[in-house]
């Protein structure tokens, strides 16, 4: 994150404070940061009372319980979330995002809207690939390598593979069909894992240890991805039409000849 020089006091002390990035959507960005803070705030306090009951600390349960409700650490939860909504429900896209199965109740959608905050930001589907941690790099789905600073939002992709955890429980449509076409047609590409080390099927392999590709997750997986990028697709074009806002065609139909990237 940029630094800034914040002179304070006057007596020409300089302290090194994080510069906060502009925002399009600014309420909507601090109530979703609020919420997520008092979230984990919530998290690591019922980590503790588990520790306890679970015999492996000697901390009071009561204490923690005690606290938490003087403070009304879950009402502020809530608040945080509700204030959340209201803020997104200004933003264009708020009604096509909320309109589908599994995202009515608001939560989802907003912390969605306000990680990505401003569509133009983003000038190309697979710029908005990248920042969500849904990029491909040499023909490879990115990774996050050790040592180096990530291209994308951590937080963002877990939203999104939240949200396509959602579309799966509630069968959301169209998304869903995204995820069973593409899952079936890899598993009659692959009708049994592969072994990566032998480039064998598994079963002529037979050593259990090597890695193998093309298991029921990682076809799983694979699918859910795929629906994401969908969806992220069809986001992008929603909310740059609803902005007035240039669109193009999806790289992945002009130059690569895809034709399942764009749904609605």
């Amino acid at each position: 994150m940029e630094q800034a020089e914040i002179t304070i006091n006057g007596n020409g002390n300089d302290n090194q404070l994080p510069q906060l990035k502009p925002r399009k959507y600014p309420e909507l960005y601090q109530a979703y940061r609020f919420w997520y803070e008092l979230v984990e705030m919530r998290k690591r306090h019922l980590l503790r009372i588990s520790a306890v009951e679970r015999g492996v600390c000697s901390l009071s349960v009561e204490f923690e319980r005690k606290v938490m409700d003087r403070i009304k650490l879950d009402d502020a939860v809530e608040y945080t979330r509700q204030e959340m909504i209201r803020a997104a429900e200004a933003v264009p896209i708020w009604e096509w995002i909320a309109s589908f199965k599994g995202l009515g109740a608001g939560g989802l959608a907003a912390q969605l809207i306000a990680q990505i905050d401003d569509t133009g930001n983003f000038p190309t589907i697979s710029s908005l690939w990248r920042f969500a941690g849904y990029a491909v790099i040499d023909g490879r789905r990115e990774y996050r390598k050790s040592g180096e600073k990530a291209h994308y939002s951590a937080h963002l992709k877990s939203t999104c593979y939240l949200i396509s955890e959602q579309f799966l429980r509630a069968q959301t449509k169209p998304w869903i069909d995204v995820y069973y076409e593409y899952k079936g047609r890899k598993r009659r590409e692959y009708p049994e894992p592969w072994c990566d080390q032998c480039n064998l099927p598994a079963s002529v392999c037979g050593i259990r240890s090597h890695r193998k590709r093309f298991t029921d997750n990682h076809l799983h997986l694979m699918a859910m991805r795929k629906m994401t990028k969908v969806f992220l697709s069809n986001l992008w074009l929603s909310w740059r039409t609803a902005e007035g806002l240039p669109v193009s065609e999806p790289y992945v139909q002009a130059v690569l000849g895809h034709t399942d990237m764009v749904l609605v």
